[in-house]
């Protein structure tokens, strides 16, 4: 309960650990709106986050300046990671409000023509109020060509840090937000967007935030610029939710064939920067990925052009229960 976690105060000859992170994190006060329903939290927990974000963003500090890092190509991909989220942040949270997030590399993979591969992105994004929180997560990417041809995959999962319950805290265990994968060696692909829902947005927003609300996002930010942070803190900073900073691609996206274009420019369907008054010639709408696709889902925001999307349709036959037995004896697992 609520009452159970109001035990800590900024009262005393010291400072507390909640003040001591108040003060260097910069945390705003929970707005009047809900601050009577979100918890103060114990000098325990307030002590753990200090502890546990101090450690985080001293690595990223520490990283900066890594030679190694530099050398192996991280230390540019980094600054542009940052830029890029600085100008999304501006563009996205309202008033004094800001994005807290600390981001980290687990792995770059470079092809001979400097293409990225593979990647692992990290972060913790904190509650930019004085709640101790923070979602960690995670983004594993690859793309390469095999003897069978691609071999593909994107992962986004996330964990709920409650500083006021340790076991959060030490706990490895993600839940799965969504992935698209392909492997022509073994003809498998997929896309799975089951998690990444309405539901799942509300449980994010109140334990980043505090609260739900629809009346919070003016002082927060709007359902889809929460998404385009949220992922932009695991490397995908563009708008349309296409790729990564490098160019990786995330897989199926749809555009409307040319029978389908002519039908939406005389229809004068006008959604990204198609112009549908200009010539013909020159009105192509914007692809459109299976995750923004999704995001439009999720906030309400399908539109004339992208409410005729489709699903990518399927590259593989059905296995047989031999062939699953087989793979599964030559590579483990389930299949």
């Amino acid at each position: 309960p609520a009452e159970k976690k109001r035990k800590a105060d900024d009262s005393g000859d010291t400072m507390s650990w909640r003040a001591k992170s108040i003060e260097k994190f910069g945390l705003q006060p929970v707005p009047d709106a809900w601050k009577d329903s979100v918890a103060i939290g114990s000098e325990e927990g307030w002590n753990r986050y200090y502890e546990f974000r101090s450690k985080s963003e001293q690595e990223d500090r520490d990283k900066m300046t890594d030679k190694n890092f530099e050398e192996e190509g991280s230390l540019d991909y980094m600054k542009e990671w940052k830029a890029e989220m600085a100008k999304r942040v501006d563009e996205s949270m309202a008033g004094d409000c800001k994005w807290h997030w600390t981001p980290a590399f687990g792995h770059l993979g470079w092809d001979e023509d400097a293409r990225l591969i593979g990647a692992t992105y990290f972060a913790n994004v904190w509650s930019p109020f004085a709640i101790p929180h923070a979602i960690n997560l995670s983004h594993n990417y690859h793309h390469s060509m095999r003897y069978g041809g691609i071999e593909f995959g994107t992962y986004w999962e996330y964990r709920l840090v409650d500083f006021e319950d340790e076991e959060t805290v030490k706990s490895k265990e993600h839940t799965e937000l969504c992935k698209s994968y392909e492997d022509a060696d073994i003809q498998e692909e997929g896309i799975d967007t089951t998690n990444l829902s309405k539901s799942t947005y509300k449980t994010l927003r109140k334990f980043l935030f505090g609260t739900c609300s629809e009346d919070s996002e003016e002082v927060t930010c709007s359902d889809m610029n929460f998404w385009l942070l949220f992922f932009g803190s695991m490397g995908c900073t563009d708008c349309n939710f296409g790729g990564d900073i490098k160019g990786g691609g995330f897989g199926y996206s749809w555009s409307p064939d040319k029978e389908m274009r002519k039908k939406l420019y005389d229809q004068k369907a006008k959604e990204g920067d198609a112009d549908p008054n200009g010539p013909f010639d020159e009105y192509y709408p914007d692809r459109c990925s299976w995750l923004k696709h999704r995001v439009l889902e999720i906030t309400d925001k399908i539109g004339p052009v992208t409410k005729h999307y489709e699903q990518p349709k399927p590259k593989f036959r059905r296995r047989t229960p031999a062939e699953n037995a087989f793979l599964a004896l030559a590579y483990g697992g389930d299949y």
